[in-house]
């Protein structure tokens, strides 16, 4: 009989692999075993509700509605993201945003809807995070963090857009997970990329920063650097720009003053119908936190959770929305105080709205209590509903396309009749006109700012709005209707006038280069 092979191991070393390997499996197991209980216990019947009778809103949302949340931004950033592999450097342009661009440039090539439903996905995604952190946080009611997210006016009222906010409040939602693990480093180049998806989480940045110095976790600082390393040296690369991140910052570096500015309590004013009854038990939470971070501060005796819930929970709900408030209020980096950017700080918010709600139920028994439980879900579920009654277009449910949207159908349909678009070259300045004439805009063969006019030539088509025209572009009408060489071809005006950005009366003019 042959003899058998030998494998070159001695019996002890079988047996120790035999033990490694036992010992991986039972590892492996124990995870597992951990995790499926985790979901159980996140995933109460609750839990479960409050996705589900979600996901048939925003999904009915979606699919009656007309127009999209975000107005020109929306399609603008979709436009980036959906050409970016034509033009490289339109991956890296900072007011698109990188992170947005970079990841979303496949979905986009499926088309405008397909980069809204990959968002509403986002939202979803940012609420089961939010339930865990509450969870992790031993919360009594993780289900209604989810809950307060997922209906909150700013998030709910977004929803159908192709933005930038959803995919940057995952950075900060998932730093606050790893930071109750204790996941600094993780956590920390994560959350270094976040200032890349919105130049708003360099603030997020700093308030992380401030929270390492005053708990002398020192060691974790350069780990937040390292989204804007890989970044700046991807930036030099493609423009030769050494300080690519300050250089080519549009806001660091913009003389840009068409927004303006506005009063100091501007965000204050609007904080019912961007956030609902999650602003009054917000405030409620604040209150109580003041006191007792005094306190914990004088003592020294700071617990995980206490330096989370101060530091990184109330910290960037406030140290977010403060500073939107004073660049409004100062006119800073081309802000327009818009409520939408609200959106960042949703977790943040719900979680605090919710811990201060837990708080009053607890000082409530029996009927009372389910009483003020009930109440306080139904409004949550109202705000949306509430909010779409008035005109706050910038945050709405069952968005109706826009009147500027309107007025650029009417502006594509005369042009797609009477201009050939494949032949023709246009000088355009609003994005959906754009969008519906299925043009790459950032092909200057085919079509250029309408800021470029000057580089128009015998043929060319110019579209003037009257938002983007006299503000963004810093083309007066007056100066095209002076200029001998344009024949105006046509004029557009809606049933109903009305005035947009500085007060200018809202039209459109499509003239001809003789």
């Amino acid at each position: 009989m042959p003899r058998r092979a030998s494998s070159g191991r001695s019996r002890e070393t079988e047996e120790v692999v035999a033990d490694i390997g036992s010992s991986a499996r039972k590892t492996t197991s124990l995870i597992a075993c951990n995790y499926l209980c985790r979901m159980k216990a996140i995933w109460s019947r609750q839990a479960l509700a409050v996705f589900l009778i979600a996901a048939v809103f925003y999904m009915i949302n979606f699919a009656v509605s007309e127009g999209f949340n975000g107005g020109a931004d929306s399609i603008t950033h979709y436009q980036i993201s959906k050409y970016s592999w034509e033009h490289d450097y339109l991956l890296i342009d900072q007011w698109g945003k990188p992170v947005f661009t970079i990841l979303f440039s496949p979905i986009a090539q499926l088309g405008f809807k397909a980069v809204v439903l990959a968002n509403i996905a986002l939202v979803f995604l940012g609420a089961f995070w939010a339930m865990g952190i509450a969870s992790d946080l031993r919360m009594k009611r993780p289900w209604l963090v989810a809950l307060v997210v997922l209906w909150l006016p700013v998030v709910a009222g977004n929803s159908i857009a192709a933005l930038t906010e959803m995919i940057c409040s995952l950075f900060l939602i998932y730093y606050l997970r790893m930071a109750l693990k204790e996941r600094f480093i993780l956590g920390g180049i994560v959350l270094g990329f976040m200032p890349f998806a919105r130049s708003e989480g360099f603030v997020i940045l700093a308030l992380v920063l401030l929270f390492y110095a005053f708990t002398a976790r020192w060691r974790y600082m350069p780990w937040l650097l390292v989204g804007s390393l890989v970044f700046n040296t991807l930036g030099y690369f493609i423009t030769d720009k050494a300080l690519w991140i300050f250089q080519s910052n549009p806001y660091v570096n913009t003389t840009f003053d068409m927004y303006g500015h506005g009063t100091f309590y501007h965000f204050f004013q609007y904080a019912v119908p961007l956030f609902g009854i999650a602003f009054v038990l917000w405030l409620l939470q604040t209150v109580r936190e003041v006191p007792m971070a005094l306190q914990i501060w004088k003592s020294r005796n700071w617990s995980l959770h206490d330096q989370v819930w101060v530091w990184l929970i109330a910290g960037s709900a406030w140290g977010y929305f403060l500073a939107h408030t004073v660049l409004w209020w100062q006119g800073m980096w081309a802000s327009l105080g818009l409520g939408r950017v609200m959106f960042v700080i949703a977790v943040p918010i719900a979680l605090m709205s919710v811990k201060g709600l837990e708080w009053l139920l607890d000082r409530l028994t029996g009927m009372t209590q389910r009483a003020v439980l009930a109440t306080v879900i139904v409004l949550v579920i109202a705000g949306p509903f509430v909010v779409r009654m008035f005109s706050f277009q910038e945050i709405m449910i069952f968005p109706a396309l826009g009147e500027e949207e309107k007025q650029n159908a009417r502006a594509a349909e005369y042009l797609q009749a009477n201009c050939n678009p494949n032949e023709t070259k246009f000088f355009t300045a609003h994005p959906y006109l754009n969008l519906l004439l299925d043009v790459d805009p950032f092909n200057t063969d085919k079509i250029e700012n309408l800021d470029r006019v000057s580089n128009a030539v015998p043929g060319d088509v110019i579209v003037w709005d009257g938002h983007f025209g006299p503000n963004e572009m810093k083309l007066p009408k007056d100066q095209l209707e002076a200029d001998s060489s344009l024949k105006l071809l046509q004029v557009i005006q809606p049933e109903t006038l009305f005035y947009t950005l500085n007060n200018y009366l809202y039209e459109i003019r499509i003239y001809r280069k003789q």
